[in-house]
């Protein structure tokens, strides 16, 4: 198959991939040897030896097979065959694993979570494909039985379940406070609609996020049956006393329920700067206008390969970068940013194009110079939307992003055209944040937070984060104290009534980035110590506060749930771990809508509810805990 012998010398033998002559050992048939053919295989051309060696394997096996049946009809009709079976018969004639051996285990729990993670149908294991595929070794023959689809539907897939459950269950003992998301969602078909709901605490030295649960919705989605399906998780999971405070979106429906369970809440923070952009910014006609002009463009270049390679050859004559025009989603205020930026930096090249082939309408000077101004004022506050979208973000983000916003805005220099935007801009800011220097979950988790402390804090408003804080530990260690049966620990000390000044941000260029105010700001000084000095007696929690207060800011890069984990002010980590463990936005439950989208395909259109939440609830659990369970 892989040699020719040569006519002219009946002891040669020629490769027929290198046509290398290879010796026979003799011109006699009955005389000659392969093993010099063997060996010129495995060394110069080991694909193909692998190749002869399954081969080789295969036939064995046959031959074996054939074998055993002879045996099996003979020993039927003589006596048994007392001759001892060799170990390579034994071991060929055993190829098939059974069912409780390790590997096979190994490989039906692999299976299993690449359905699970990968979001692929049970069907998956029915496949031409996937039979021939032959999973423990290609070139071996194949000891692993693939099992059907309804043992992984039925039989595998709830004991997957109830292992990452139970995984779950311990993590969530551990927590000592739990913040929440939550948010509603319907497939594609609008047959199934459901109702997320994740955890996320502090655990050790890292924030965890969990998902609990993905609830079918079988009524109308009202405030009273959301609030319904909200306390009916938080029992099924027993959270009831760790619940800090739930985030979810602007809709009334959402409030109201929220209300309605008993449960603290704030709003999405990018949902409602998703609203101050559109009260202020896209509902203005010259701009609506820009952007409606601005999405032709895009389509056309999107819908034609032939424009596309023409604007290929002027970004190349006119060097510049070799970027795709970007296409926004009207309900995405930042995809509008990123395509009038995009449109700015391929601005020449377009005009070019528009000039020589045609076919658009392109921006006019006062349009571009108009498209620039709204990227101007738009680039903060989609760094902003990144900062507080992070896996690791914090509410205690949102007064010092919201501050750095509103001075960017005093700041930025404009004419007429843009002064009428900033000014809308910062009605609209004012108005959707209201009420963030006044909800102490925000108050106490900037406070707390070692990089942002009091800096943003005006008197009263430090006053309230400390009360808040100082009010938390103080119950903390009433109930430590209390299940101790000792009393609490105090000192007797001299302190300072703090009275700090307003933190004032200093004024910024046109050219800075969002946190170029924050360097600048000063710390809050307490009233020199000859001042209204008092005599009492503190707690040593609050002796921590102040003293934690009193120290330099963190830089903005901390880690600050591993700042905590080990710090020197280990009676304040508790407010730590309940302040920090909010997220200022409901990303969370929408990354778990983006994954029950991915099971809704062609293949899965018709999943029932409650078989998708049985699938949501690995699909990220198993991966967090590194498919460990």
């Amino acid at each position: 198959m892989y040699f020719t012998k040569v006519e002219a010398d009946a002891s040669k033998a020629q490769c027929k991939e290198c046509s290398k002559m290879l010796s026979l050992g003799s011109d006699k048939p009955k005389l000659q040897t392969v093993s010099g053919l063997k060996t010129h295989l495995a060394s110069c051309h080991k694909e193909l030896h692998g190749m002869y060696l399954k081969r080789a394997m295969d036939d064995d096996a046959e031959r074996l097979a054939k074998k055993m049946k002879v045996k099996e009809k003979a020993t039927k009709h003589s006596l048994p065959n007392f001759v001892q079976t060799s170990l390579t018969s034994m071991t060929d004639f055993k190829m098939v694993w059974p069912e409780d051996h390790v590997a096979v285990q190994r490989i039906d729990k692999c299976t299993m979570d690449l359905i699970i993670v990968d979001m692929l149908p049970y069907s998956i294991v029915e496949g031409d494909g996937f039979k021939r595929l032959n999973i423990d070794d290609p070139l071996s023959t194949h000891r692993y039985k693939v099992k059907s689809e309804k043992y992984y539907r039925t039989t595998l897939m709830p004991a997957t379940y109830g292992k990452v459950l139970k995984h779950v269950i311990n993590l969530l003992k551990e927590a000592a406070w739990i913040s929440f998301t939550t948010d509603g969602w319907s497939n594609p078909t609008k047959s199934c609609s459901l109702l997320s709901f994740t955890a996320h605490f502090i655990h050790a030295a890292v924030r965890r996020k969990v998902i609990l649960s993905a609830m079918v919705l079988e009524q109308d989605h009202d405030g009273h049956y959301l609030a319904s399906k909200l306390r009916e998780a938080i029992a099924k999971w027993g959270i009831a006393e760790k619940i800090h405070v739930g985030v979810r979106d602007n809709a009334a429906n959402m409030k109201c329920a929220m209300k309605l369970a008993g449960v603290a809440d704030i709003g999405c923070v990018s949902h409602t700067l998703q609203l101050v952009l559109h009260d202020a910014l896209f509902t203005q006609t010259s701009v609506e206008a820009v952007i409606k002009k601005a999405r032709k463009i895009v389509t056309h270049f999107k819908h034609s390969e032939q424009a596309c390679r023409h604007l290929t050859e002027h970004q190349r004559t006119m060097n510049i970068p070799a970027h795709s025009l970007l296409q926004d989603v009207e309900t995405r205020w930042n995809s509008t940013y990123l395509m009038l930026e995009r449109l700015q930096e391929q601005s020449k090249a377009i005009h070019l194009f528009s000039v020589e082939r045609g076919g658009i309408d392109s921006l006019s000077n006062a349009e571009w110079e108009l498209a620039g101004k709204i990227v101007k004022l738009l680039k903060p506050f989609y760094t902003a939307t990144l900062e507080i979208c992070a896996d690791d973000a914090c509410i205690s983000l949102v007064i010092p992003l919201v501050a750095n916003l509103n001075s960017i805005l005093k700041t930025i220099s404009a004419d007429q055209g843009l002064k009428q935007m900033k000014a809308a801009l910062r009605d609209a800011m004012c108005r959707r944040f209201s009420d963030i220097n006044s909800s102490a979950p925000y108050l106490a988790a900037t406070l707390i937070d070692p990089r942002f402390k009091d800096s943003y804090c005006n008197v009263q408003e430090k006053m309230a984060a400390t009360k808040a804080v100082l009010d938390f530990l103080r119950l903390v260690e009433e109930s430590a104290t209390s299940n101790l049966n000792v009393p609490a620990t105090t000192l007797s000390t001299d302190s300072v009534d703090s009275d700090p000044a307003n933190s004032k941000i200093s004024h910024l260029d046109d050219d800075v980035d969002l946190w170029a105010a924050h360097d600048s700001l000063s710390a809050t000084v307490d009233p020199p110590e000859t001042a209204n000095i008092k005599t009492h007696v503190v707690p040593l929690y609050e002796q921590q506060l102040n003293s934690y207060l009193k120290e330099p800011r963190m830089p903005l890069t901390t880690d600050i749930y591993a700042y905590w984990h080990c710090s020197q002010y280990p009676l304040l980590e508790a407010a730590a771990r309940k302040y920090l463990s909010a997220l200022p936005t409901s990303v969370a439950s929408e990354q778990l809508f983006s994954a029950a989208g991915q099971l809704y395909d062609d293949r899965r259109s018709n999943l029932l509810g409650d078989n998708a939440e049985k699938l949501l609830f690995p699909n990220y659990n198993i991966r967090l805990f590194d498919f460990n369970y």
